[in-house]
């Protein structure tokens, strides 16, 4: 007879993903929606090969015309990231959690056929979007638009061994992608370097977001003693 032994599983290699909703949502997807359907009808969109649909200028230009909204929603978002970020131990002020900023924000509006190329945010450690109207989500998909997220090892556990998996059910994502449908007033936050695409959208309503990518403030003597400017302030 075999053996009983015990086996202890650790799966390794986590990617963090974090979803959450401002409590003010309501109020701000309100007056989001409104200023971002008035920006799409006046101005032209962003040129981005990218993206199928309209958006704005990848800056901090949107904080102009948006500001008040955007500052309600960034509140919750930058106190997020502090809280699931620490230094390292490499820096002369290890474990602690630093502070971070907004280097960069757009607004996007995909209508039927709208869709957003597989692409990463490089140079930030966090990016994000927020989700002012979700337009039509359905159960079954058949609407589209789901954010797909991309395994960062790539696809090499499937093309090794297409015609196995690992028995752990966290695990059968390897190799792998995962999509998110949208909701309204949600917010995700994952690292920059994640590979992401949205599917194309089939709905009739419009699908309103904000992408985001956020930067730590490191401050003076935070690197080892020497001396570094607010990552803020270089980005602009």
């Amino acid at each position: 007879m075999p053996t009983e032994i015990e086996i202890q599983i650790t799966p390794l290699f986590s990617t963090p993903l974090l979803v959450f909703t401002p409590a003010d949502h309501k109020q701000i997807n309100a007056r989001l929606a409104a200023m971002i359907l008035e920006r799409e009808a006046s101005v032209p969109t962003h040129r981005d090969t990218e993206v199928v649909g309209w958006s704005s200028p990848h800056d901090l230009s949107m904080l102009e015309w948006a500001g008040e909204p955007l500052r309600d929603l960034f509140a919750p978002v930058l106190e997020a990231a502090k809280q699931v970020t620490t230094l390292t131990q490499r820096c002369a002020q290890g474990t602690a959690r630093p502070d971070w900023d907004v280097v960069e924000v757009w607004a996007n509006v995909q209508r039927n056929g709208g869709a957003n190329a597989a692409h990463s945010h490089p140079g930030s450690f966090w990016a994000g979007v927020y989700y002012v109207d979700a337009g039509e989500v359905s159960s079954t998909k058949e609407k589209g638009g789901e954010l797909q997220i991309y395994d960062p090892r790539g696809c090499l556990p499937r093309m090794l061994a297409p015609y196995l998996q690992y028995s752990m059910s966290e695990l059968h994502d390897a190799g792998t992608s995962i999509s998110y449908a949208p909701v309204s007033g949600q917010c995700l936050l994952f690292p920059g370097w994640l590979f992401h695409a949205v599917n194309t959208y089939h709905g009739t309503s419009p699908r309103i977001s904000v992408a985001f990518n956020l930067d730590p403030i490191l401050t003076s003597g935070m690197m080892n003693g020497a001396h570094r400017h607010p990552v803020s302030e270089s980005r602009r």
